[in-house]
C-alpha cells in the first residue's frame, strides 16, 4: 500500500501542473472570507505618492539588478490568473465582455443602470470651493450621496463627457467602477446643508457658507435655460476606506493575498489606460469600499475613480502635446535630451489639436501604444508582461464598435461632429492596440468544447483586424511518463468569430490507446504560418473532454 502511493506520488510530481487541477471551469471563483468588521479609513498624502512614483521609486528601480534581469528574461507572472489564462471574478475585477455578451444599451448605461438623481431638491453637504477644478458633494431626495464635478468654464463638456463615457468603456472591460451621469440641472434645486463644510487654502475645514455656494455655482456655463451641466457620480456601496495602492497589500484584509502589482487586473489596465489616454491612473483615484453582507460583517471592493484625464482632457483643461509621452518627471527622456544636446523634434510635437473644443488634444494618427506612459509611474504597470497585455487585448477586441458608439453617446456632446472625432478616435487607438498587444501570440482565446469540436475565439476577427491565414493544429495524447503520441492533425481557416476544430477522429484515436484512462490528456498544439504558437491542454472524461490549460 505504502509502495503504491508513493509511486502514485512520484507520478504526480513528474505531471505537468496543469495536470493536477482544477479543472473545473474557465472563470474560477474562490469565496471571499468576509471581515468581522470595517477597517479604519486609510488616508494618503497626495503628495508624497507623486514624490515616491516620480524620484523615489524610479530611483530604486535604476539601482536594482532586478529591473534589467527582468528585461532578458521577462517579468514575474501575474499570480490572480487560472491556468487558462483568466482572471477570476474578485472584488479587484468582474469577468463581463470577456465572458458573456453585452448589448449596446448596456454600454451606454454601464454602472449608472437604472440609477439617477432622485427628483425634488439637493442637498449640499459638502463643497470644494477654491481653485478650478470646483465641485460638491449632494444628498438627494432618496437619501443617496452623490458627487457632482464642474467643468472648467473655458472648456465645457471636456472633462465631464471624457469622464462618463471611460466610465463606461472600463465597466464593460469588467472595473468596478461608480454610476455616473452627465446632466444638466437646474440652479435652483440646490439648497445648502447648514453642517457643510469646505476647505480652505491650507486644507482646513471651515463653514461652506451660502455665498460661496452662488459664488461656484455663478462661475459656470449655463444653457440658454440656464441649466448647468455637471458630472453626477454615485457613492459605491458601502463604508468608504479610502485609496487602494498599486503594489503591496492591505493587512487588514484577509482576501488580499496578492501583492497588487502583480495583479493581471491592474497590469493589464494600462492597456486601457493607454487607450482612453488616462494619463492619471494612480492610487487617489482608486478607492476600497466596506460592503456589508451580514451584520458587521463584509467584503472590500475595490473601484477605479476619477476620469477626468481622459481623451484631451487634463480635469483643468486641455491636455498638452506631451502628455500621455512622458511622465511628469521623465528621467529617461532628460538623459535622452541631455545626450542628443537637444537635437530633434520628439514625435509628439507634431501632434495637432482637434477642431473640437469639447475634445481637446486627443488623435489616433500619432499614437505609439509602445511609447504610452502615464502621469507618474505606477507599480503594477512598470510590472506588465506580453502576457498580461494579451489578456487586456482579449477583452478590448471584444469591445466592439457599437458598444463604443453607445458609450461615447452617454456624453452627450453638445457640440456638432465632437461625438463622430471621439469614435474615429477610439477606434483608430483600438486597432494598433489589438495589434501590439496580440504581436507576440497566435490571437486565439477561451476554448471551449461542444461535444467533440473545440471552438476558440478568433480575436483578429473580433477586433476587425486583418485576417492572417488558416491555423494548422496537431493533437497528441500527452503522457505523464513517456513521449507523447500523436492522434491527429489538420488544418482549419475561418473568417468568423468563432474557429471551430473537429476533434471527434482525435479523440477516438487517443482513447484506444492502451493506458489512456490512466492518463487521459491530450493537447491540440496550434500555429498560424508556422510562427505564433499556442497549446490547448484537455482532459477526457468519457464522453466530455474539458479544456483545462493553456500555453502560450
Amino acid at each position: 500500500m505504502r509502495l503504491a502511493i508513493a509511486l502514485a506520488l512520484t507520478l504526480a510530481a513528474c505531471a505537468p501542473a496543469w495536470k493536477n487541477g482544477p479543472h473545473d471551469q474557465l472563470f474560477q471563483y474562490e469565496q471571499p472570507r468576509a471581515l468581522m468588521k470595517a477597517p479604519p479609513e486609510r488616508e494618503i498624502s497626495d503628495w508624497w505618492d507623486y514624490a515616491h512614483q516620480i524620484m523615489f521609486r524610479p530611483l530604486g528601480r535604476a539601482l536594482s539588478p532586478g529591473t534589467y534581469a527582468a528585461v532578458v528574461v521577462g517579468g514575474r507572472d501575474a499570480r490572480d490568473v487560472n491556468d487558462l489564462g483568466q482572471v477570476p471574478d474578485s472584488g479587484w475585477f468582474e469577468n463581463r465582455i470577456g465572458r458573456r455578451t453585452y448589448t449596446a444599451d448596456q454600454a451606454f448605461t454601464g454602472a449608472a443602470a437604472g440609477q439617477g438623481l432622485a427628483p425634488g431638491p439637493l442637498s449640499v453637504i459638502s463643497g470644494k470651493i477654491d481653485g478650478v477644478s470646483a465641485g460638491f458633494i449632494v444628498r438627494d431626495a432618496a437619501d443617496q450621496i452623490w458627487y457632482l464635478k464642474l467643468d472648467h468654464p473655458a472648456f465645457p463638456e471636456l472633462a465631464t463627457s471624457a469622464e462618463v463615457i471611460s466610465s463606461r468603456l472600463l465597466w464593460l472591460a469588467g472595473y468596478h467602477v461608480p454610476a455616473m451621469l452627465a446632466v444638466d440641472l437646474e440652479p435652483s434645486r440646490f439648497w445648502l446643508d447648514p453642517r457643510a463644510k469646505t476647505k480652505d487654502k491650507y486644507g482646513r475645514k471651515i463653514q461652506l457658507t451660502q455665498d460661496r455656494l452662488d459664488e461656484l455655482l455663478a462661475n459656470t456655463n449655463p444653457d440658454l435655460n440656464g441649466r448647468v451641466r455637471v458630472l453626477i457620480s454615485r457613492q459605491p456601496p458601502g463604508e468608504v476606506l479610502g485609496p487602494f495602492d498599486f503594489a503591496g497589500r492591505r493587512s487588514d484584509d484577509p482576501n488580499d493575498t496578492i501583492d497588487h502589482e502583480h495583479r493581471r487586473s491592474l497590469r493589464g489596465l494600462w492597456l486601457f489606460s493607454a487607450w482612453l489616454n488616462n494619463t492619471d491612473t494612480r492610487q487617489n483615484n482608486s478607492l476600497d469600499m466596506f460592503r456589508r453582507v451580514e451584520g458587521d460583517r463584509g467584503l472590500i471592493d475595490h473601484y477605479l475613480i476619477d476620469f477626468g484625464d481622459s481623451f484631451g482632457s487634463a480635469g483643468l483643461g486641455e491636455k498638452a502635446q506631451v502628455e500621455g509621452w512622458a511622465y511628469l518627471l521623465d528621467w529617461a527622456t532628460i538623459m535622452r535630451n541631455i545626450l542628443s544636446l537637444g537635437i530633434g523634434e520628439p514625435v509628439y510635437a507634431t501632434t495637432k489639436r482637434s477642431a473640437f473644443r469639447t475634445v481637446g488634444l486627443f488623435d489616433a494618427k500619432q499614437f505609439d501604444p509602445d511609447g504610452w506612459k502615464a502621469e507618474i509611474p505606477n507599480p503594477a504597470f512598470d510590472q506588465r508582461t506580453d502576457e498580461d497585455l494579451f489578456w487586456a487585448g482579449s477583452i478590448l477586441a471584444r469591445i466592439q464598435p457599437d458598444h463604443i458608439r453607445a458609450a461615447v453617446s452617454a456624453g452627450h456632446y453638445e457640440e456638432e461632429g465632437a461625438a463622430a472625432y471621439i469614435i474615429e478616435v477610439l477606434l483608430g487607438r483600438r486597432k494598433k492596440m489589438l495589434e501590439y498587444a496580440f504581436g507576440h501570440f497566435l490571437e486565439l482565446d477561451r476554448p471551449r468544447m461542444d461535444g467533440s469540436k473545440l471552438t476558440l475565439d478568433d480575436l483578429r476577427v473580433l477586433g476587425q483586424l486583418p485576417t492572417a491565414g488558416a491555423v494548422s493544429y496537431v493533437v497528441t495524447w500527452t503522457r505523464t511518463r513517456a513521449g507523447d503520441v500523436e492522434v491527429g492533425r489538420g488544418k482549419v481557416e475561418s473568417e468568423t468569430p468563432a474557429l471551430v476544430i473537429d476533434l471527434g477522429p482525435a479523440l477516438a484515436a487517443a482513447k484506444a490507446r492502451a493506458g489512456f484512462a490512466e492518463d487521459p490528456f491530450v493537447t491540440v498544439s496550434m500555429t498560424r504560418y508556422g510562427e505564433s504558437k499556442m497549446d490547448v491542454h484537455l482532459r477526457v472524461n468519457g464522453d466530455r473532454a474539458t479544456p483545462i490549460a493553456i500555453d502560450r
